[in-house]
């Protein structure tokens, strides 16, 4: 099933649960950003003690969704006691519908410690990109910039041990529909979103809230020794990774400047970040953009065309996130991204029939990275690599016995038919296995008839779909 290439603009307001998902981020961001952290007081009078602190953002999309993008700043915050701050007088490009079922670090930080008790943000210009319920792609981009006062009750503390600050958010219950489903409003309440923190776990037992970095992709501006600064795609974001003898570096992953990679990663005890793998992907002539794809001509596939959900290198920029992208496949070499994902018992990856992907099983529905050694040019892009990216899908569990904690298990899930997913690929079921690694995160069990959110690897068998997941949650 494909969906019609075609994009509806549409001035209206959207979801601002949406900015207020970018706001919390940017505002604990925010402390030191556009700047240094020392030029900023801390709550309460003289020198104040500071934390090393890194601010993840994640989302959670309605299931039309496909992309969404917002412009952030100006920046306030304001202390528990004392007066308001400037902490970003620019403004900052994102975007979320990606991190469904992860996160991905803002910046790494020294914060004053203390309490702080709200924040003001200005957001505008939002760009979402949803199906409607004739299949057809509606990109919104509604005539918005208002200044957001969000009050943490109870306040933000930041105490004496190096942390991690998470944004957990449910935009999908935030959001109002029509009958056939389409979105037509928001309706924001106090439940609409948490923030929490975290101490950094020990680097063996790190999820993505309290320390790990997944599948993080960008440009090495900085090389010094063994250590290189990313500058993370769209968002600008710089991180610095240490690297040593245990760091292994793939596809050809050198720490060049200019190159783009991806990093798998942990934060160690002191707050800096270690990169365990570091994965090649082009040099500064080549681009990369990732999305979910709508439409294969071919079988086996010559053509992809996918909605670009993020990207970097020549010719990627933010005008074509939400827009649809043709990629010239037939040269293509075909690959999986398997990042942290458990695969014991499953064996090399592509494994046919169970976990086939190649030009003969990529299908609509499915969420790829396209990289070309040349410049894309205009929306179109000449891949000479495809690789299956991980995904989130959001469904009902049935076929397990009993109440389960742990993998290894198989079970059935179920999502909405009107989901994104049903409608690009066809199907409302996807077998999920849950593996001995698979992060069972907050929740005590998972048992038939519950409302859970896989993330991982789904593979098209030919005739159904199989899904490696990373991560259960709620």
């Amino acid at each position: 099933m494909s969906v019609t290439q075609k994009f509806v603009p549409v001035v209206r307001r959207f979801s601002q649960l949406a900015f207020i998902t970018l706001a919390i981020g940017l505002t604990l961001l925010a402390i030191s950003c556009g700047g240094s952290s020392s030029a900023i007081a801390g709550p309460g009078p003289g020198p104040t003690p500071q934390t090393a602190t890194q601010v993840k953002i994640g989302d959670a999309p309605a299931d039309r969704v496909v992309s969404f993008e917002v412009t952030a700043g100006p920046i306030t915050v304001t202390p528990t006691s004392g007066s308001a701050v400037t902490v970003l007088s620019g403004t900052r490009r994102l975007e979320l519908s990606h991190l469904s079922g992860t996160n991905e670090p803002l910046a790494l930080l020294n914060v004053p410690q203390g309490s702080y008790s709200s924040a003001s943000i200005t957001v505008s210009n939002p760009e979402v990109t949803f199906i409607n319920n004739l299949g057809v792609l509606v990109k919104l981009q509604p005539a918005f910039n208002q200044a957001i006062t969000l009050n943490f009750s109870p306040a933000l503390t930041v105490g004496a041990s190096s942390m991690v600050v998470d944004i957990d958010l449910n935009v999908a219950n935030s959001l109002t529909f029509d009958g056939q489903g389409n979105i037509t409003g928001v309706n924001l309440t106090a439940a609409s979103f948490t923030v929490g923190t975290a101490v950094v776990a020990a680097e063996d037992k790190q999820g993505h809230d309290d320390g790990e970095l997944e599948d993080t992709t960008g440009v090495i501006t900085v090389v010094n020794g063994t250590s290189f600064t990313l500058t993370v795609d769209q968002t600008g974001t710089p991180l610095t990774f240490t690297t040593d003898a245990n760091t292994q570096f793939n596809d050809g992953a050198t720490l060049t400047l200019n190159t783009i990679v991806t990093v798998e990663g942990v934060t160690k005890s002191d707050g800096t970040l270690y990169a365990k793998e570091v994965e090649g992907i082009e040099d500064s002539n080549g681009a990369e953009a990732e999305g979910l794809i709508t439409q294969v001509t071919g079988n086996p596939a010559t053509q992809l065309t996918f909605v670009a959900d993020h990207g970097m290198g020549s010719g990627m920029d933010d005008t074509k996130v939400g827009e649809p992208i043709t990629a010239d496949v037939s040269g293509a070499k075909y690959k999986v991204k398997k990042g942290n994902i458990d695969t014991s018992g499953i064996g090399g990856l592509p494994s046919a029939p169970t976990f086939p992907f190649d030009a003969a099983t990529v299908h609509a529905g499915q969420r790829i990275e396209v990289e070309s050694v040349a410049a894309m040019s205009g929306t179109s892009i000449t891949a000479d690599k495809v690789k299956l990216q991980q995904q989130a899908l959001v469904g009902t569990v049935s076929g397990l016995q009993g109440s389960t904690t742990a993998g290894p298990v198989t079970f059935t899930l179920t999502v909405a038919n009107d989901s994104v997913f049903a409608m690009l690929s066809g199907t409302t079921q996807v077998t999920v296995y849950w593996q001995p690694g698979t992060d069972l995160h907050k929740l005590a069990s998972v048992n038939n008839g519950d409302t859970v959110r896989v993330r991982g690897l789904v593979f098209f068998t030919g005739s159904s779909f199989n899904m490696i997941a990373r991560r259960i949650d709620q």
